[in-house]
């Protein structure tokens, strides 16, 4: 991350104060993180949050009748302190899992991700598909990693799929998906496996000249069923309020226009 974008967040944290207190009638406690995974989200130069996740939340505390309350912290730490009761929910590019299940409860997915690898275009490594040992699906064949190192952001869902299918391979896991990128233009490891929407924006600059999607990730189960909003287990007031809003702006079309907005129309 830049200086100046590094300042800003850190003004933007002072302001927002990170401790909130406990929550009360009318009032919903948003739990965000000042970690910049564009185009779902990133607080700017200016010290503004921006991004997919930040205008549709924007909206969403709009359109509820209760006031958000806004607690910024690390992205590893949301989900905890939604289950300690120091936030209502949270938002982050979640995606739902089946173990994040176990946990919390999710909304209406807002938004469909796909995950990549990603290496130098002079790598000369092919990969493909193979069935999964249930048969219910595809997974990337591991052949060719050997040897290689394969970084990952930690407690992503790609973390939480290198760990199952490529448990025999070298990887590298990092707070931050940018500090991925970080490592792999510094020639620390030799893949990044992330989500393409996060990753095309480097791709496409001049940066990410001498890289390349090297293969698409088959949907896996591993991987999610889609990025959503996440409430403490059994909260149904809260994630009822939000359900209803996202199922009017998918009606409407007002979340088409925002991902369009966002994933499409700044390339």
């Amino acid at each position: 991350m830049k200086f100046s974008k590094m300042l800003a967040t850190a003004l933007f944290l002072v302001a927002f104060t990170l401790m909130v207190p406990p929550g009360h009638a009318g009032t919903l406690r948003l739990g965000m993180t000042p970690e910049p995974y564009m185009p779902f989200t990133q607080i700017n130069a200016a010290g503004v949050w921006e991004g997919l996740e930040a205008e549709l939340t924007n909206l969403l505390c709009e359109k509820l009748t209760d006031d958000c309350e806004r607690s910024m912290m690390a992205w590893e730490g949301l989900i905890p302190s939604l289950t300690e009761n120091k936030i209502d929910f949270i938002v982050g590019a979640f995606s739902v899992t089946d173990k994040r299940r176990e946990v919390v409860d999710f909304s209406i997915p807002y938004y469909n991700e796909t995950t990549v690898l990603v290496g130098m275009k002079s790598d000369k490594n092919t990969f493909s598909d193979k069935p999964t040992a249930d048969g219910k699906g595809q997974i990337v064949d591991a052949k060719g990693l050997d040897g290689k190192i394969i970084g990952v952001q930690n407690a992503s869902v790609q973390s939480a799929y290198a760990k199952v299918y490529f448990s025999e391979i070298d990887t590298k896991s990092y707070t931050a998906a940018d500090n991925v990128i970080a490592d792999l233009t510094a020639g620390r490891i030799d893949y990044a496996l992330l989500t393409q929407e996060f990753i095309q924006p480097f791709l496409d600059s001049k940066d990410g000249t001498d890289y390349e999607i090297k293969h698409q990730v088959p949907g896996n189960v591993a991987l999610g069923e889609g990025i959503a909003y996440a409430v403490r287990k059994g909260d149904h007031e809260t994630l009822d309020k939000i359900n209803a809003v996202l199922s009017e702006l998918s009606q409407n079309g007002t979340m088409e226009a925002m991902v369009q907005k966002w994933f499409f129309d700044k390339k």
